[in-house]
Formats: C-alpha cells, sequence, structure tokens
C-alpha cells in the first residue's frame, strides 16, 4: 500500500524582529524538511524581513543565532516560499510574491497548515 504524501504549509505571521516565535518556525520546519515532509511557507507581512535580512541583521533578532543558522537552509529545502507582497519597496533573497486573496484560493491544496 503506497502511502499518501501530506503537503504542509507553514505560516508566519510574528515579526521576527519582536518576537522569537519565527525562529521556532523555523527550527520546527526544518525538522519537517528533513523527515522529508514537503513543506510550503508563506510570509505575512510582518515577517517577510526573514527574506531580505542579511546574516548581521538576524543576529540582532530575538533568537537570531538560529535564525542564522537554519533559514538558509530552510529556504532552501523548502517546496516554495512566498510573502504577501504590499506597494512599498521589498527586495527578497528568495521568495515569490503572493497575496492573501491567492493564499485562500491555494489553503486547501494542502493537507496541514502550522501558524506561528
Amino acid at each position: 500500500m503506497t502511502e499518501k504524501t501530506h503537503r504542509t504549509l507553514l505560516l508566519i505571521k510574528t515579526d521576527p524582529e519582536r518576537d522569537t516565535r519565527p525562529a521556532e518556525a523555523v527550527r520546527s520546519a526544518l525538522g519537517l524538511v528533513a523527515g522529508e515532509i514537503p513543506l510550503s511557507v508563506y510570509l505575512f507581512r510582518e515577517a517577510r524581513t526573514l527574506l531580505s535580512a542579511t546574516a548581521d541583521d538576524l543576529e540582532e533578532y530575538p533568537d537570531g543565532e538560529v535564525l542564522k543558522r537554519f533559514l538558509p537552509t530552510l529556504l532552501q529545502m523548502a517546496g516554495k516560499v512566498y510573502y504577501e507582497p504590499d506597494e512599498a519597496a521589498f527586495s527578497p533573497h528568495a521568495g515569490e510574491p503572493l497575496t492573501l486573496e491567492e493564499l485562500g484560493r491555494l489553503l486547501p491544496t494542502f493537507d496541514h497548515t502550522i501558524v506561528f
């Protein structure tokens, strides 16, 4: 019997410059990806800085050492990385813009959703 692959979407809502939850999300998600669970990531506006921050910037965040150590690997191993676009200039190192409306249409294609 073939086991069904469960697709998971990780939603990161909190600001990594003020909260440790994004670092917890990155660390947890990396464990899922390492276990060969297909994972995509969506970063809401507050969390988008994870895609534009330098290694030095990440060190300044709460739990920044965790982010600096694990975020690049997660971004590399995740199936897709999306971020909430807005009108302000934003230059991410990775990821694709995805509006909230588009996210709403994409959600049913995932088996599991994890929110941080």
